[in-house]
């Protein structure tokens, strides 16, 4: 029989607690089973699926639509309605028309000079017969009003004068006015959009057709040219532009005699040798020879 020995039983002992100590740290270690509620630390959550992120967007600016712009006159884009943004309408060019306009205050501008325009004819209706003499005889300028009257395959608008050789074409009809001067007058002959201007003294040229640069909307007069003579004026719309921007043409014309021109019915006829045929107000017949030389003036018997 064996005997233990003190040494031999304490290094048994030794290795018992060895063998124990693993297994009472691993029972000391293991979670506590509980009924009662957790701490929401000591619960292990479900893993969730991420959800995109939505971030703001910056706002865009306000939106600029371009409007087309003009030849003739400069227009400013229009702007969207946003708050500090002013809508702006384009503002078109006035167009020339027949209908007068209201008078709007006049400033001191300076006008481009008029040019002479080509004159157009239209076929129109034969001018009511009338006997002419002539009133204004002029050295070296023959008597229309002597002769025989042409076999024209055009027929003239009046019957006297009798003019040396055929018309060219049938007469234009069309709006006239005419403003007599102090030394001359002006006619307007609409569908040609001219001025025919027509000088008492005898300088060269004693008559011009210039271009009527007037439009509705400008200033009817002005007011730099409001020191008339008395029982003269300054003329008005078309007739003041050309007479206002031709230095030349305002000192040998002066100043118009009536405040308005007067309006009526014109017709105009070329001949064949390049002389102009005219009515005026009262029915008289202006004989304008070619090249602005020389024109006469033709009443009626008896005067008006």
């Amino acid at each position: 029989m064996h005997k233990t020995t003190p040494a031999s039983l304490k290094s048994q002992t030794r290795w018992l607690w060895c063998m124990l100590i693993p297994f009472v740290l691993l029972a000391a270690c293991s979670p506590k089973q509980s009924s009662g509620p957790r701490l929401i630390q000591d619960s292990t959550l479900a893993p969730t699926t991420l959800q995109p992120t939505r971030f703001l967007t910056a706002t865009p600016s306000p939106l600029f639509i371009p409007v087309a712009t003009s030849a003739e006159v400069g227009v400013t884009p229009l702007a969207s309605a946003q708050p500090g943004f002013a809508l702006i309408t384009p503002t078109l060019p006035p167009s020339k028309t027949p209908t007068a306009t209201p008078t709007q205050t006049a400033t001191a501008t300076s006008t481009p000079l008029p040019t002479s325009t080509a004159v157009i004819f239209v076929p129109s209706l034969v001018f009511p017969t009338i006997g002419y003499v002539v009133t204004t005889p002029l050295p070296g300028v023959p008597d229309s009003n002597a002769g025989t009257p042409l076999n024209c395959a055009t027929p003239w608008f009046f019957t006297q004068p009798i003019p040396a050789t055929c018309p060219l074409n049938a007469p234009l009809i069309t709006n006239g006015a005419l403003h007599q001067f102090q030394n001359g007058l002006m006619i307007w002959v609409q569908q040609q959009d001219a001025i025919y201007v027509l000088f008492d003294s005898a300088n060269f040229p004693r008559w011009q057709v210039m271009n009527d640069l007037y439009t509705d909307g400008m200033p009817e007069t002005d007011p730099a040219f409001a020191n008339a003579p008395p029982y003269t004026w300054q003329p008005r719309r078309g007739f003041g532009l050309l007479w206002r921007s031709d230095f030349n043409i305002q000192q040998r014309l002066g100043w118009a005699v009536s405040e308005y021109e007067t309006p009526y019915t014109i017709q105009v006829q070329t001949a064949a040798d390049g002389s102009i045929y005219l009515n005026d107000t009262r029915g008289g017949i202006l004989h304008l020879l070619p090249g602005g030389q020389d024109w006469q003036r033709y009443e009626s018997h008896g005067g008006f």
